[in-house]
């Protein structure tokens, strides 16, 4: 054997042998300057605002309740969500506000985008140009993380606990409404009141929305035309005193900019006294011109006195927004 050939062999078993020389050993996941290491699987704590904070918190901050779910969709940072695919996107599901799921990253820096219907069934679903389309009717909320650095809580684990900077944000318009009988003496006195049915109209059918944004996108030529059903009123029934105000379940509705009209169609029952005990079964119109904001929550009062043969001539409709009230005159009221 030559001395040129001994030479490097020699070389080679020193090498093999050296164990501090990367070029022959195994890298050590996740150490810096080797490979990204084992995924690390990320697990979230909703907001909790203080108490007073809470008390006097007057936006679109929502908080979650257990069973509920959001999609977070994952981007690399600084990562345009309209011309790049998000590396992965994951289901989460709220309780004892810490909220569970299965998505897994390398260790980096992220961007976060988390959206949500506030439902325990359904999650926003993320179209290929980076928008979502949100019907109404959908409590749409949304929050985000930027620049998110993941590594795990300890070495050797390969868990993060992040816990999220800011609540959801509702971009919906929160309603309820109600009806009762004006409290005092009727020419015509009420024994009874039911709400057979309530629909609103006058709303839009949907918006955009693009991940990362704080408001809705535009939609061009855009109409109000559709309905928004209420239902499970409370104290809707024959036997309950009818100054007591049947109060809906909340819905969530697209906002609108007053530029159409708002519509209603109330359907009611109503048992009253006329030589005798009688009922009626009629649907009330009124309509009334509003602007619906994101975050806004708002109740329509109704307030029925009767007059004839249960003409709610003198119904009014109050409109609560927070510390602002808008009162329809009851004389458009079934015009």
């Amino acid at each position: 054997m030559n001395k040129r050939l001994k030479l490097w062999i020699g070389c080679c078993l020193c090498l093999l042998g050296a164990p501090g020389l990367t070029g022959c050993s195994e890298q050590v996941p996740g150490e810096p300057g080797t490979e990204e290491g084992d995924p690390v699987s990320l697990r979230f704590s909703l907001y909790r605002a203080e108490a007073d904070e809470a008390s006097t918190r007057a936006d679109a901050a929502t908080d979650m309740a257990d069973g509920k779910t959001f999609c977070i969709y994952a981007f690399p940072a600084g990562a345009s969500t309209t011309t790049t695919e998000p590396l992965d996107h994951k289901v989460y599901t709220v309780k004892g506000g810490v909220a569970t799921g299965e998505l897994y990253l390398y260790r980096g820096t992220y961007d976060l985008y988390l959206v949500s219907y506030n439902s325990s069934t359904e999650v926003p679903e993320l179209k290929t140009d980076g928008t979502i389309q949100v019907s109404n009717g959908k409590d749409f909320m949304y929050t985000s993380l930027k620049g998110i650095v993941v590594q795990p809580n300890q070495t050797g684990e390969n868990m993060m606990d992040v816990v999220l900077p800011a609540p959801f944000k509702r971009l919906g318009a929160q309603i309820k409404v109600s009806v009762a009988a004006k409290s005092g003496t009727h020419p015509v006195t009420p024994t009874s009141l039911v709400v057979n049915s309530f629909k609103m109209g006058g709303l839009r059918a949907s918006l955009p929305y693009t991940l990362g944004s704080t408001a809705w996108g535009t939609v061009a030529n855009e109409t109000f035309a559709t309905t928004q059903t209420f239902t499970g009123f409370t104290y809707n029934t024959t036997g309950q005193t009818v100054t007591i105000p049947r109060v809906s379940t909340p819905v969530v509705v697209l906002p609108v900019d007053g530029s159409a009209m708002i519509s209603f169609d109330v359907n009611l029952t109503v048992g009253y006294k006329d030589n005798g005990d009688k009922t009626l079964t009629e649907t009330y119109p009124a309509e009334i011109q509003k602007v619906l904001l994101p975050g806004m929550t708002y109740t329509f009062d109704f307030t029925l006195t009767f007059y004839g043969i249960l003409d709610p001539a003198d119904l009014t409709l109050a409109i609560g927004e927070y510390e602002s009230t808008v009162t329809l005159d009851s004389d458009e009221m079934g015009k």
